[in-house]
């Protein structure tokens, strides 16, 4: 915790000076990029996926239920009228009278009320319990936890590819602010070299032709620094955007120097690739999956069996309000069984189909390995090359360097024309923007190095 509020501070301190270093702006993207975060979304999707697949194997409780009231109108012309069997009696005795009554009460009580006042209340609690499903449950929950740990893996490899991207951003900003320092640089030059051949021109002291290519010179470099500034601006938007930040003060700041070497050899490189690659180890875990789908086809010859229960209450009342006496209740209790006996040939087919998933799988993981190889082949290869590169133009540098001496010293010793110099300064300028470009590809040629041969950037 204490290390993540102190990073946090230094990029709010970095972010208030302006300038930025590497491991800060790799710490902002870590933060900010959108495809890292998207790729962490992923993986909190995938959490889930398997607690909801997990969730099977314990008891589905469901409460259903519902409270109803009903209230009928009938119509007048529909109801008829009470019967009253004791007034049709010719002096009757009492025991006479009491049947009439009773005969009465049954009578009347089939004859509908209006209006009619009925509710009722019904709930029910459903379990459900899968006891074996021929291994498909359990494999599924395999295969999503192998899914989630395929997203764990990606979200490592979206971060692994934001870091190495950020990286390059950040030395592109570097080399396109040299570039332009450099474009620059010249520019003044050849400014500083038109008003001495301007000047000489007006003492007669060079022609015409002297003149006019001192101008080109200067409308030449003139395009070239605009558009260097312009390389520059779009770097830094494009350095801004993935780190997250939008603030123009935002500037990478970090020489631009050529990193430590790293020392590995060849076969070195390739095992340490192929033991540490994020990507063998997705098609591993996919290779897996595909044996766990095989497992899981299988399965579909043998029986389903899921233990259901319910218990339910319900009650009907002629009035709105219900009484304890108006309850009644049900509970069943009872293990399905379910045996595929003939499918038409179609469990065989997706066993076989599953099968040839799986040797697939296994083919595909063995070419990654090939081509993982060969990658780290050509990396090592363009690494070699970029270093050869810096060291043949580290040597133009000099050569450049001592040649502009030269120049100047027999210029200052009047054995050569103002023009020597001219030249051997535009000279050191072209050199020193292929120079500053060996080094970016250096730096970023081992950066890709490090990150086929699986290397935590």
């Amino acid at each position: 915790m204490k290390k993540i509020i102190f990073a946090a501070l230094m990029c709010i301190i970095t972010v208030l000076a302006g300038g930025i270093t590497l491991e800060e702006s790799i710490e902002l993207a870590r933060r900010n990029n959108k495809e890292l975060l998207m790729a962490r979304e992923e993986v909190l999707k995938a959490e889930q996926t398997y607690y909801d697949v997990r969730g099977y194997l314990l008891p589905q409780v469901m409460l259903q239920g519902g409270y109803t009231l009903k209230k009928t109108w009938l119509p007048d012309g529909l109801m008829p009228p009470r019967v009253d069997f004791s007034s049709e009696l010719d002096a009757p005795t009492e025991n006479e009278e009491y049947l009439a009554g009773a005969l009465d009460a049954v009578v009347n009580s089939m004859i509908p009320s209006s209006p009619r006042n009925e509710g009722s209340l019904a709930m029910q609690v459903q379990l459900q319990q899968v006891l074996f499903l021929g291994g498909k449950l359990i494999n599924g929950i395999r295969a999503v936890d192998r899914y989630r740990s395929i997203q764990r893996l990606m979200e490592q490899l979206v971060e692994q590819n934001v870091v190495l991207g950020t990286t390059e951003l950040f030395y592109q900003c570097l080399l396109a602010q040299k570039l332009q320092q450099v474009q620059s640089d010249g520019l003044a030059t050849a400014n500083r070299h038109l008003q001495r051949v301007e000047a000489f021109y007006r003492e007669g002291q060079v022609s015409e032709f002297d003149l006019l290519r001192a101008r080109l010179e200067v409308a030449k470099l003139k395009p070239q620094v605009f558009q260097a500034e312009n390389t520059y601006k779009l770097a830094l938007t494009a350095f801004r955007r993935q780190i997250g930040a939008a603030d123009e003060n935002i500037i990478p700041d970090a020489e631009f120097v050529l990193p430590p070497a790293m020392i590995i050899t060849l076969e070195d490189a390739i095992r340490e690739g192929i033991d540490n690659r994020i990507e063998l180890e997705l098609a591993d875990i996919n290779t897996q999956i595909m044996q766990i789908r095989w497992n899981a086809e299988k399965g579909n010859y043998l029986p389903n069996v899921a233990l259901q229960a319910d218990y339910s209450i319900y009650t009907a009342a002629d009035e709105f309000g219900i009484e304890r006496k108006d309850f009644g209740s049900r509970y069943t209790i009872g293990i399905g069984i379910q045996i595929p006996l003939f499918t038409g040939f179609s469990n065989t087919s997706k066993r076989k189909y599953a099968k040839h998933g799986y040797l697939k799988a296994r083919l595909q993981q063995q070419d990654s390995e090939e081509l993982i190889a060969m990658q780290i082949k050509q990396n090592y290869q363009s690494w070699q090359h970029a270093l050869e590169n810096y060291e043949v133009q580290s040597e133009n540098i000099r050569l450049a360097e001592r040649s502009l001496q030269l120049a100047q010293v027999r210029f200052d010793n009047q054995m050569g024309i103002q023009l020597e110099v001219f030249d051997a300064q535009i000279m050191l300028s072209a050199l020193k923007l292929q120079y500053y470009q060996s080094i970016f590809e250096v730096i970023s040629a081992e950066r890709n190095l490090q990150k086929s041969i699986g290397i935590r950037l």
